[in-house]
This record gives structure tokens, sequence and C-alpha cells, in this order.
């Protein structure tokens, strides 16, 4: 049950009965409540990340998207916000092993930073390094879009890792 718009509360008068149109109603807003908008988009291909600059993670791979807000071949660094409301939202950037540096990572809303979101870890010694963004609830119409942005300075391009630790985004409709 994807696509499911999202419920508006009936409001009751004294004199209403019971109707197939009111029941109709209560199941739209349970099946609703049951199939909120989620999306898990990861990184199944490498992506080069130049030295000191921000750069947007592509997502080709989906997980899960009950709303089709993810393309894994058009627009593949944006979830687009189906529905309006609050949606939790948190990303990884994930690098391959160097052990020089920070590597950083950030949600983008239409493009751009949003304060808050940011997150930034020092490279270990022989490990692929993560960078988890903190996870929060952002406002999003329907069809504004996040995104994942990373940053790495080891001195030269590197690319992400997918392994078992790899880049990803998470968003969840969260509340009206």
């Amino acid at each position: 049950m994807s696509g499911l718009p999202v419920p508006v509360p009936y409001s009751w008068s004294v004199a209403d009965t019971f109707t197939a149109a009111i029941g109709n109603g209560i199941r739209d807003a349970l099946n609703f409540l049951l199939n909120p908008p989620i999306f898990v988009g990861i990184q199944a291909t490498t992506q080069s990340m130049p030295n000191q600059n921000w750069v947007t993670i592509t997502f080709d791979s989906t997980v899960v998207d009950t709303y089709g807000g993810h393309s894994n071949s058009v627009n593949n660094t944006r979830y687009t916000a189906p529905l309006p409301g609050w949606y939790t939202v948190c990303g990884v950037f994930a690098t391959s092993s160097n052990p020089t540096s920070i590597r950083a990572a950030r949600i983008l809303l239409n493009g751009t930073a949003v304060p808050g979101h940011e997150n930034y870890a020092v490279a270990l010694n022989g490990f692929e390094t993560s960078s988890v963004t903190p996870t929060r609830d952002i406002y999003l119409n329907a069809g504004d879009y996040v995104e994942l942005s990373g940053w790495q300075g080891c001195g030269s391009a590197l690319g992400t890792n997918i392994g078992d630790i790899r880049s990803a985004l998470y968003c969840r409709y969260s509340h009206v």
C-alpha cells in the first residue's frame, strides 16, 4: 500500500451516524500510520571523492522506498518527499582506508546544507572511516529533496567504501 495520502481526521458532530465513508476514513488513516513513507538508499558502486571538496553522494541501490521518492538512475543523490510533513533524516558517508585527515558528512535540503546536520570523524590508520550525520527531523514540502554530502581531506582523491561499511541515506516520514 504505497502512495497513501496524509489522513485528515474526521470532525464529529452530535447528529453524525457512523457510515461507510467515515469507516473508510478511519481505515485509510490506520493504513497510512502502518505504512508511512520510508526510504533507505545505499551505495553499491564506489564513488571518487576529490580532496577537500563537498560532494553529494550517489545512491544506486534502494533497500526500501515505500512511496517512490528515489530513483537509482535519475538524480540518484536525492530522496524527494512525496508528501508534506516532518521527516526523520540521517546519513552515513564511508570512505576506503586512508589514515590521513578527517571525513565529514552533512545533510542538504534542496541543495543547501541544513544547520545542525553535519558531523566530522577522524580517519583511523588501516580502517575504513565513516562519518554519520546527526539524526534530526526536517520539514519537507512535497517535492523538496534531501541529499547526503561528504568531504575528505587526505591530500588526494579517495574512493567511497562499499563493503560492510558503506554510504547510506535514511528518511522516514514522522508526522504532519
